[in-house]
Order: C-alpha cells, then sequence, then structure tokens
C-alpha cells in the first residue's frame, strides 16, 4: 500500500511516502502562493524513489495551514496530532515535540503511550514563526540560514521589546542605524523567539528538557534560537535529521492506518 502524508506550510508544503508502513521518500517544495500545487509537485517528487506516480497512492491525508486548499483526494488532520505522531514514531518515549513553523508554533506534551495530553499554540501574532524569522532576516540584510551562526558570536545582550512584526522591524532597523553589531541583534531576536516558544512550552506543562523533548520545523534547524530555548528550559532539545518532515510523516501514518484519527 503507498500512503501519503502532505504538510501544506505557509512558507513550504513537504510530502512523505510510505510504502506498506515503511519510509519511502520525501520532497519538499516552496508553497508560494499556491499550496494546491506544491502539494501535487512535492508528491510527485516523493514518489520518485518507488517509481510511482499521484495517481498510485491508495490514501493520502493532508495537514498544515493549507490542508484545506489540497486538490488531491486527502483527508485533512489536525496539525497537533500529525507532529505528535511523527515525533513519537522517530522517538518513541518521547515526553513532547516543539513544532515551530513559518506561520505557528505549537507546543505538545505527550503520554507515556504517544498520545497527545495536552498542547499550547500560539496566538495570531506571528512572533515566534518562521515569518517573523524572515522579516528580521529583511530588515537586516542577513541570510535567514547565517542568522544563527552569527548569533552564536554575540557579546552583548540586545532586547528585542516589540513582539509585533511590524514594531520589532522598525526597532531592528533602528538598532542597525546606530551600528549595533549584527550578532548582538540577532541574539537579541532570537532570544525574542525563544521566549514567545517557551511560553507555550510552559502553557502546555511540558517537563524541564531532558533530551526526550523534540523540536521540528523550520526554525528548529536554527542554532541560536535553539540555545536560547535549550537555556530557558535547562535542558536538552533533540532535532531529528530533518526536522521539516515529521508532521507530513505523521500525516502519512494516519493514511496508512497506523496512526489513528484524524
Amino acid at each position: 500500500m503507498i500512503a501519503a502524508g502532505l504538510d501544506v506550510g505557509a512558507l513550504w508544503t513537504k510530502a512523505v511516502v510510505l510504502s506498506d508502513g515503511v519510509l519511502a521518500g520525501w520532497s519538499m517544495a516552496p508553497s508560494s502562493d499556491d499550496g494546491a500545487r506544491a502539494a501535487e509537485t512535492a508528491l510527485a517528487e516523493a514518489l520518485g524513489p518507488l517509481g510511482a506516480a499521484v495517481g498510485d497512492v491508495q490514501a493520502a491525508v493532508a495537514t498544515g495551514v493549507g490542508k484545506n486548499e489540497v486538490r488531491l483526494p486527502a483527508r485533512p488532520a489536525a496539525e497537533v496530532l500529525c507532529a505528535a505522531l511523527g515525533a513519537s514514531s522517530m522517538f518513541p518515549g518521547a515526553a513532547g515535540v516543539i513544532d515551530m513553523g513559518g506561520e505557528s508554533t505549537r507546543v505538545v506534551r505527550l503520554d507515556g503511550g504517544g498520545q497527545v495530553a495536552d498542547y499550547a499554540v500560539n496566538d495570531k501574532c506571528a512572533a515566534g514563526t518562521g515569518v517573523f524569522l524572515d522579516a528580521m532576516a529583511k530588515a537586516m540584510g542577513v541570510a535567514v540560514e547565517e542568522m544563527g551562526p552569527l548569533s552564536l558570536k554575540s557579546t552583548k545582550q540586545v532586547p528585542i521589546t516589540s513582539m509585533c512584526v511590524a514594531f520589532a522591524e522598525s526597532e531592528v532597523v533602528t538598532l542597525v542605524h546606530s551600528r549595533t553589531p549584527k550578532e548582538d541583534i540577532l541574539m537579541g531576536i532570537h532570544q525574542s523567539i525563544a521566549s514567545r516558544i517557551f511560553g507555550l512550552v510552559s502553557r502546555a506543562g511540558l517537563p524541564a528538557a531532558d533530551g526526550s523533548t523534540i523540536a521540528v520545523g523550520g526554525l528548529s534547524r536554527n542554532v541560536g534560537i535553539l540555545r536560547c530555548l535549550e537555556a530557558l528550559m535547562k535542558g536538552s532539545v533533540v532535532v531529528p535529521e530533518n526536522p521539516r518532515i515529521l508532521s507530513a510523516l505523521g500525516a502519512a501514518l494516519i493514511a496508512s492506518g497506523k496512526g489513528g484519527g484524524a
């Protein structure tokens, strides 16, 4: 049986394919302004290793902010459930998952069986998300992938007090014009994002980080944010090799019948 999971995010669309319950392929495509087309593109590429076509998929589940835009015959599933299933399938015994996406951030606490015990999701404000980080990168003229490593060179705390993207952007531009070192500004940005995420961690009731909390989503690849979050959680957080596909994996598990209901 070929089952597929699609995670249609604000910035990227991810596809995971399972063949008889085993991971057979995955791919990603920019969501841009057409999540439906991105889903079709990502799925076609993920099916490549099997030599299969989209029409060969026997069951599909979609999640993410654009899940209802998908034109493929895929039933929708909750983002919290897919993130939890993806994380617990790769890390049995995980205590929780922190899903740091482009448009939203969610923290899920898991019970001993890998089921959702509680969760917290950010409000409509973009602070603490990939969209926020992208806006800050543009304001500073720094590539997103360079922000984390550069922030670790900071020698002075420069707090970013604004949570709103527009106000924070103005605050950052003022700091740049005052010749504040970029690494210090970046550390301030990352600390601001991490504090928002930590608030969700506290609301969901996650225990102190002890290596059993899994960080997924695009922001989990930013070492600066991760270090700030670990400092607040007083411990280590695990990042999978491919942290952006975990929710799509969870969706694929539901499609294959191994992950419960939507």
